[in-house]
């Protein structure tokens, strides 16, 4: 059986849940710096009236983000729980696997062996949910990439708005830096989680697959 995969998914879901907190906090700190861009832009008045509706859109993908997170971290920890289910069935399996061939000649050894296939196929079932579990957080995970896909652009449209922003414009400049500088900190934090997911799905195919 397959200790070493529900090692591997204990772990990684920790670690997902690990970087999905960096991720929650990166995105909260987004959410503060554009109230206060909001508040530079408003003192800024016209000149500063191209930067309001970005300050509203980093807004949305900071929540949108924060939202995400907590999704995932919920279903980060059914993968726990799903993974514990798993090694559950998978020694009891084994347990009654070696009565049987202990006992084997034992009056009434058979009539554990409806019991025996019952307990294979609840592990096959989670095995299934697993795999799916998996892939669905996955795509999860591709959302939160999706959601920050245009931040360089955004980035860069920020820079344009903040340089006629005149006296405001050193204050706004930094709001467009640390956009691009938590963004790509969170699209690490993801990839690293793809990673480590992937990984997890190999392993579990390369199992099966023996």
């Amino acid at each position: 059986m397959h200790s070493s995969s529900n090692e591997n998914i204990l772990i990684t879901a920790a670690t997902v849940t690990a970087e999905l907190s960096k991720v929650k906090k990166i995105a909260k700190e987004m959410s503060i710096a554009v109230m206060n861009a909001k508040a530079i832009s408003h003192r800024a008045g016209e000149a500063a009236l191209g930067f309001r509706p970005i300050t509203d859109f980093i807004d949305e993908m900071a929540q949108e983000v924060m939202q995400l997170v907590i999704k995932i971290s919920k279903e980060a920890f059914q993968l726990s729980r799903m993974a514990v289910e798993r090694t559950h069935l998978m020694k009891t399996e084994e347990q009654y696997r070696r009565v049987l061939s202990a006992a084997k000649d034992a009056q009434n050894i058979d009539s554990l062996k409806p019991a025996l296939k019952k307990i294979h196929q609840l592990y096959l079932n989670c095995q299934e949910t697993l795999q799916k579990d998996i892939i669905h957080l996955d795509q999860l995970l591709d959302d939160i990439q999706s959601s920050t896909k245009g931040s360089q652009v955004l980035s860069t449209t920020s820079r344009v708005e903040a340089s006629r922003a005149r006296g405001f414009s050193a204050s706004l400049e930094v709001v467009a830096e640390n956009l691009e500088r938590a963004t790509d900190k969170i699209r690490n934090h993801v990839k690293s989680s793809h990673d480590k997911l992937d990984s997890v799905l190999e392993i579990m195919k390369r199992e099966h697959a023996r």
